[in-house]
Order: C-alpha cells, then structure tokens, then sequence
C-alpha cells in the first residue's frame, strides 16, 4: 500500500468548457472528460453511443478551458476492447487532437494487455474497475459490483493485474465500501471512488450530478452540492417574463446612447431624401400617360436586352407587335 497516505482527490467529470474554467479557482488534482456526456450532454439512452470523435469535440472544448489539473478522458465504447493495436491508436488520437494527458479505460484482468501497450507507448493510464457503464447490458444493469466473496476476490485480483500492467491510478464505482477501502489498502496506486465509500483516496461525480442540472436517474451515491437547475428555470422565466412586459432592456441601463447632435443630422439627412423621392414622384405624376407607358416599354425592353440569357422572359411583362400575314395585332405575354 501507499506509505503515505493521499489528501483527498477533488474530481469533477467535465464536459465542456467552462466546467474547467470555473474549477480552475477551486484546487482539484485532475479533470475526467467521462462518457457519461453521451447522456448528460447529448441525450443518448447511454455510454454505448458515444463516438471517438464526439469524444475529441468535448476534450478540445474542456482543454481550452483548463491548464492546471491533469486532464482524463474516458475512451469510449468500442475504440479499446478489440485489440490492445486499437487501443494505442484511440488513445493516440485522444492525446494529438484531443489535447488530454491521460486515458481512463474500462475492464478487469481482460484489458491488462491494452493497458500494458499504452504504458510502453507513453500514455498514462487510470483503470476503472466495480460496475462497469459500458457494459450496464452483459451486467444486467447499473448493479453493485463486489457483493459476494467471489465477486470480491475477482475485483482485488483484477486491481492489482491493473497497477502491475501500469495504470496510474484507478476508480473504484459502485462496490461496497469495505471493499473500496481494502483494494486502497492493497495496492500502491490512488484510488478514486464513486460509489464506493469514504477508503479511497479520492473522490470523482459527475458535474451534472455534483450540481443538480441533470434530471435523470439519481444513483444512491450522488449528492446534489447545488440546486442549479431551479436557479436556471428561476432565471428563464425571469427573463421571458421582463421581455413579455418590456422591462428588459432597460434603455438607460442596457442600451446605448447617440449623442443629439448627431441624431438631428441624421434625421435631417433623412428629411431630404423623404423630399428629394417625393419629388420624382411629383414629376412621374406630371408626365403624360403616353410618354410614361412609352418609357416604360423602353426601360422594359433595354432591361430585357441587358439580362442574362435566362431573365428574358421574366424582364418582358408584355409587347404589342403585328402579324405580318393577317396584319393584326398580336399579344405577348411573359410566362
């Protein structure tokens, strides 16, 4: 086990950009981009959805918003489990145009060989270990893992394959709290629980949980730290409210301000051209009736002539011309 004993890790799953940027006054030791941002922020049913370039649009986004934490990100389903080859290339992807510094990769003693490619190429890895999102289906839901002796025994073999393979640190979700605090004690990596007691060495939850934005399933080991989401419903209806009764904007308070002398030059410049259009209109008026049609027959035409081939027709709104076998007048009309 650890000779000396972690303070507490401050974790929050961050999805966009400024989850980061707010925590950057809050000390925390790291930032996981989780793949629950296929629920919270892309309303799909669960983490299976998600793709490796979603993923890379939400890690560039908590990226720009973070400097200080080490920055985690979860490699979503189906870009790891088929070969520790496909492992090194998602992975590779997420740290070049993803901008993170470490991966976090679901599984027990299955993926120890992933794991072990990643750490000889370079890629810190946090393992996660317990209940297992990815696989809710094959688990027959979001269950509590490591309830019996034998599941148990299967989570502290599988913790220790992980930390011999290289992983860095790795959470503990959903497992009794004994059992949290007893694989802490057996291996000589932090642990980061979710679910999984106060034994850890840190802790992580959902930004959306952590704040109370998300309006889903509330799993038993989340604690709502804020009410956001009726301070957002409080501030929408607030604002539609002062739109409907016109107290927003306030002109003086938010609005912008033209100084009077140069508003009554505008004005006056508008002013004449209202009298300089009035008066050709005054001058179309006087024009015999003639003369206008004639006019604007020529005006027609020339504009015709001038078109683009495909205008034609539509720049002709209609010509008299004679037939020259009966010698009337015939009518033709635009289509």
């Amino acid at each position: 086990m650890l000779s000396i004993r972690l303070p507490v890790l401050r974790n929050a799953s961050a999805r966009r950009y400024m989850s980061p940027a707010l925590a950057q006054h809050i000390p925390s030791t790291s930032s996981l981009v989780g793949d629950s941002l296929a629920q919270v922020c892309l309303g799909y049913p669960s983490t299976t959805r998600l793709t490796l370039d979603e993923m890379l649009h939400h890690c560039r986004a908590v990226a720009r918003g973070t400097t200080t934490p080490l920055l985690v990100a979860d490699m979503p389903f189906g870009t790891y489990a088929s070969s520790p080859r496909d492992a090194v290339v998602s992975a590779v992807r997420l740290v070049q145009e993803g901008h993170v510094e470490a991966v976090k990769l679901e599984g027990g003693q299955e993926i120890v060989p992933h794991v072990t490619a990643l750490t000889e190429m370079g890629i810190p890895v946090m393992a996660h270990i317990g209940l297992l999102p990815q696989r809710s289906t094959s688990l027959s839901g979001y269950r509590v893992q490591g309830r019996t002796a034998a599941s148990a025994e299967a989570l502290v073999q599988a913790a220790q394959a992980l930390e011999r393979a290289g992983a860095f640190s790795m959470v503990l979700e959903a497992m009794p709290s004994r059992l949290g605090e007893y694989i802490t004690h057996m291996v000589n990596i932090p642990t980061i629980g979710i679910g999984a007691g106060p034994g850890t060495n840190g802790q992580v939850l959902v930004w959306d949980d952590m704040l109370g934005t998300w309006h889903g399933h509330k799993a038993k080991f989340v604690r709502h730290f804020a009410d956001v989401r009726k301070e957002v419903e409080r501030g929408v209806s607030a604002y539609v409210h002062a739109v409907k009764d016109g107290s927003f904007p306030n002109p003086e308070r938010e609005g912008y301000a033209i100084d009077s002398t140069e508003w009554e030059s505008f004005l006056r410049a508008q002013r004449q051209e209202v009298r300089h259009a009035d008066a050709i209109s005054d001058l179309e008026k006087q024009r015999p009736s003639s003369s206008r049609t004639d006019a604007t027959s020529h005006r027609e035409i020339d504009g015709a002539e001038n078109a683009p081939p495909g205008d034609f027709l539509s720049s002709v709104v209609r010509t008299d011309e004679t037939d020259d076998k009966t010698g009337k007048k015939v009518e033709l009309h635009a289509l």
